[in-house]
């Protein structure tokens, strides 16, 4: 079952390829003057390593995820579980 996502994540990032490519050419930001694209990096449309860490997240317990957001995600509850820590000590000090 994980191939089969693992393949599936693939085509949807051929597919998003695809529309960042169609849509690169026509939407933009910025004045009608001095037009901007919206994008412009596919990255920024599509996180692939997103995507898989999410995927292989389900199927693997030990996962470390290896994308940005996989990364800024794991810093964050980490700093969360240490806040939660941080509190009951606190509470138990008084």
């Amino acid at each position: 079952m994980e191939a089969a996502l693992l393949k599936q994540a693939n085509r949807e990032r051929e597919i998003a390829l695809q529309a960042f490519l169609n849509q690169s050419v026509q939407e933009t930001k910025g004045s009608e003057k001095h037009p901007v694209p919206k994008y412009t990096r596919f990255s920024d449309f599509f996180d692939y390593g997103e995507a898989i860490d999410n995927i292989r997240a389900n199927y693997e317990q030990d996962y470390q995820p290896v994308s940005k957001a996989g990364a800024n995600k794991r810093e964050a509850d980490l700093i969360a579980q240490r806040w939660k820590k941080y509190i009951e000590m606190k509470r138990k000090e008084r």
